[in-house]
């Protein structure tokens, strides 16, 4: 029903661009002066606003309703715009087409000409020019509502418009006369107003108490506005009515009780949404361990940065004795909630691997086949280590995921572990593969997300492996924690990114150190 009423909503505001009085009457209105109605305003007219005009004290009833009513008009576009763009990340342009649409009405009426001491050829012009400009935000903000339209008609509406725009300015100017396209406007107003009512009346509306308010407001508007713009095809020497100013009064008013209603309604909207990502991002952080783990000889620091409230990277640990660990960084396609819901999947998965956590092929083996079939276009890659200190040994088995970094202390090299595997969730019998190693004194084991390496500069260059590698052998002598925090620094500072919004992806960097201190 909330789509109903916005398309409504949006034909009321559409048809508000179809008030075109002629130039020539508008210069007559302002100066008193009888003027041909073409061809006559050229550079050689000085004229200019009487600047006691700008008194309203000193103006006519009818010059100071309108100047009200267009001052009203600007004031309310400039707030909507403004409006708009705090309210960017919303992505909805239709405020900011509607407030062009009202910004353009109201600076066409006579309002600019009391509040600036205008030329006349210069006002006349630029009457004109607003004129032929007015329906191109209109056309766009019902595309925002009514979509494309049948066979593409709105699409091709405001693109046929912004056509006939360019052109209609092109001809006046060449011409020198403002108002040269004026029939050919009024013409196409009509057939706008036509196209949209063509896509808007559908047999399957359902009628509630808002959307009688605006029909109400629609209907008397769209009838005074139709007749405007036909009358001076039928009628030589019109001078134009007050009739459309009422109705598009009545419609504003119409219009300003489903716009409060909706707005409030969005807000009340995106209020909870912010309430249930804050809860989803208390639970996500529930599920994370943290860094309490502690096991002989090993010191781990985790470093965790979501782009948004919520994320699709997970880490966790499996400790199985003080001198056995197992450690898991699984990164989820894609962002936000249905990615933090997966690596929540993730989470109890790995919960139930505590029995063979010491092979981590298995590990992995076991994931996939409980991720099988439940994440659709989805997927997972993981990386799972599995550290004992006892013995020495290292395992590592991977799943799509970057290669694990081991930093050597003892021999001042860095050794790459890439077994990449086969994502998690896409394959019911996947097979993975260990890879074991030896566990030296003052290694240095890095697991991580692919957020890190493909991090991104404003150019578009990435971060990459060798970077990484460069960080890990300057910054060898820092103890994990220290070299963590430094390395989260150090990438925030080459991307340029302050914070985490401006992330292109989740980072979670995992650093082991063995015999620390």
């Amino acid at each position: 029903m909330r789509i109903i009423i916005g398309k409504l909503f949006v034909l009321v505001l559409l048809t508000g661009f179809s008030w075109f009085p002629s130039a020539p009457y508008a210069v007559e209105k302002m100066t008193g002066r009888e003027i041909a109605p073409t061809g006559s305003i050229t550079p050689e007219i000085q004229l200019q606003i009487n600047p006691q005009s700008k008194d309203s004290k000193n103006l006519p009833r009818s010059d100071l309703v309108e100047f009200l009513f267009g001052s009203f008009l600007l004031f309310i576009g400039l707030t909507i715009i403004a409006l708009s763009l705090f309210r960017w990340k919303a992505n909805d342009l239709s405020l900011i087409f509607f407030g062009a649409f009202c910004f353009l009405y109201g600076a066409r009426t006579i309002a600019l000409k009391f509040l600036f001491e205008i030329p006349l050829p210069v006002w006349s012009y630029t009457h004109w020019f607003i004129t032929y400009l007015v329906p191109v935000p209109a056309w766009l903000f019902a595309e925002q509502f009514l979509g494309k339209g049948w066979k593409f008609s709105i699409r091709r509406l405001w693109q046929i418009q912004i056509a006939f725009s360019v052109f209609a300015i092109a001809v006046s100017g060449y011409l020198h006369d403002p108002g040269a396209a004026g029939v050919a406007n009024n013409i196409m107003a009509i057939i706008g107003i036509l196209v949209v009512l063509a896509n808007f009346f559908q047999p399957s509306l359902l009628w509630n108490r808002e959307l009688k308010v605006l029909s109400f407001g629609f209907f008397l508007f769209a009838a005074m506005a139709l007749y405007e713009n036909i009358a001076p095809l039928l009628q030589q020497g019109y001078e134009g009515s007050i009739l459309e100013g009422v109705g598009f009064f009545v419609c504003m008013v119409c219009l300003g009780y489903i716009v409060a209603q909706r707005f409030f309604k969005t807000e009340k909207e995106l209020i909870t949404l912010s309430h249930e990502l804050e809860t989803a991002k208390q639970i996500q952080s529930f599920i994370l361990p943290g860094e309490g783990v502690e096991v002989e000889n090993l010191r781990v620091a985790a470093r965790y940065i979501p782009m948004a409230s919520v994320a699709g990277d997970f880490y966790d640990f499996t400790k199985v004795d003080e001198k056995r660990l197992g450690i898991l960084v699984a990164d989820v396609s894609g962002h936000g909630v249905p990615a933090s819901l997966i690596s929540s999947m993730v989470k109890i998965a790995f919960a139930s691997q505590t029995s063979h956590a010491m092979d981590p092929a298995r590990v992995l083996a076991e994931i996939n086949t409980i991720l099988y079939g439940k994440l659709e276009a989805d997927f997972v890659t993981a990386g799972y280590l599995y550290v004992d200190t006892a013995q020495e040994t290292v395992q590592y088995a991977g799943a799509g995921h970057p290669p694990l970094y081991v930093w050597r202390g003892s021999e001042q090299k860095t050794y790459e572990f890439r077994e990449k595997g086969i994502i998690l969730g896409q394959l019911a019998d996947a097979q993975y593969k260990n890879i074991k190693f030896e566990l030296k004194p003052h290694d240095r084991l890095i697991l991580y997300t692919d957020g890190i390496v493909e991090a991104s500069r404003a150019s578009g260059e990435i971060f990459g492996f060798e970077r990484l590698k460069a960080f890990m052998k300057t910054n060898a002598g820092r103890p994990a924690d220290e070299f963590a925090d430094a390395f989260i620094a150090h990438l925030f500072n080459w991307s340029g990114k302050r914070s985490e919004k401006a992330l292109d992806d989740d980072l979670t960097l995992i650093v082991a150190d063995y015999r620390y201190g």
